[in-house]
């Protein structure tokens, strides 16, 4: 799923970035086929970061504190947050002495650093209060969703800028924590299903009730919504159904998994390639990143062709884009071995100069 996900992000990102305006027609089918896809990359990465997190959490029995997945996810989750910020920086721009607030913006590896977090600190709560674990990922994932227009019509202009981004979009930021953190607690939770009744993912049952629910979702959680509304008076529920896109999505997502686990029985032998595409989703984003939006040297694509491709030259260089990619996680390991040798090579010299340095300041001294 994470394979696909960062694929379809890979095109998905192209097209919308360069992507003449002209051919953004919301009356064209095909437009708007492939717009509704785009919108699935996200519910569906986040989705199944949760659920891998927690199955691979959940197979560590040791306690809480000794648990090897808590320290390597805190220490993942710091790492996305701090990457999140730094694929931001604009070198030139800071040579000149330009600092642009879009730097504290949060994009989606502050998201998925968040959300990780939540995972830890929900699987905490658990072990110290005997709180049942999907409990708590199913409460924390209804709060993520049931509040998210409270929080993004609030006024958060009182808090510094970089805590304010993470509560609203209008400086820029392209995710926020609410509500996708409840994407990847509700993969948490499928997750931790998995973990426990594991020969589920090898029958029919599982993803048909997934299909299922997934189907009904898309037809009638706003109809669902507005039941609530009236049962309750609860005003946020009305809100969600005029605009219901999170539980029509996590319908979507139910699908997409239903299918991907149908996939997997009928396919074992899946190619290598693939899985490696889905355990290097960190490096593509970040390559992705810089060669699409010019963020570290101002030299990218969205610098020259910006909104000024033809459909044609789009999927063209979409399918190229993606192409190119794969190429690279297919030779990653040659990649990454010459990348170390300069790397060193690098080090030795600076090393060198220092002690030149050191040795011409000690001559000159005495």
């Amino acid at each position: 799923m994470r394979a696909y996900a960062i694929l379809m992000m890979l095109q998905g990102h192209f097209i919308y970035t360069l992507l003449a305006d002209e051919y953004r027609d919301t009356a064209s089918a095909w437009y708007n086929s492939w717009a509704f896809m785009r919108g699935m990359t996200a519910p569906i990465f986040f989705f199944a970061s949760g659920l891998i997190f927690v199955f691979l959490l959940l197979k560590d029995r040791r306690p809480f504190l000794e648990n090897r997945r808590v320290k390597k996810g805190l220490r993942r989750a710091a790492q996305l947050i701090l990457i999140g910020y730094l694929l931001r920086l604009c070198f030139p721009q800071l040579l000149l002495g330009h600092f642009s607030p879009d730097l504290l913006s949060v994009d989606v590896l502050h998201c998925i650093g968040l959300a990780l977090l939540s995972l830890i600190g929900l699987f905490g709560l658990s072990h110290y209060t005997r709180l049942p674990f999907p409990l708590l990922l199913l409460t924390g994932a209804g709060m993520a969703f049931f509040f998210y227009f409270d929080v993004i019509n609030a006024d958060w202009s009182l808090l510094p800028l970089a805590l304010e981004n993470y509560l609203t979009r209008a400086n820029g930021s392209a995710f926020t924590p609410v509500p996708w953190v409840g994407y990847t607690l509700l993969g948490g939770v499928l997750g931790y299903t998995l973990h426990h009744r594991p020969q589920w993912a090898f029958g029919y049952g599982l993803p048909a009730g997934l299909l299922i629910f997934g189907l009904l979702a898309h037809a009638y959680s706003s109809d669902w919504l507005m039941d609530l509304y009236r049962w309750t008076g609860v005003e946020q529920f009305k809100q969600h159904a005029y605009f219901n896109f999170l539980l029509k999505r996590l319908g979507h997502v139910f699908v997409v998994t239903a299918l991907f686990v149908w996939l997997a029985q009928a396919w074992r032998a899946v190619p290598k390639l693939l899985l490696r595409v889905g355990s290097e989703t960190l490096l593509i984003y970040e390559v992705h990143y810089i060669v699409l939006y010019s963020s570290w040297f101002g030299i990218g694509l969205s610098r020259f062709w910006a909104h000024a491709l033809s459909p044609a030259a789009a999927i063209v260089g979409a399918l190229l884009f993606v192409a190119s990619f794969l190429l690279l996680i297919a030779y990653i390991d040659p990649v990454r071995a010459f990348a170390k040798s300069k790397q060193e090579r690098v080090l030795r010299l600076a090393r060198l100069w220092l002690y030149r340095r050191r040795r011409a300041w000690a001559i000159h001294v005495k």
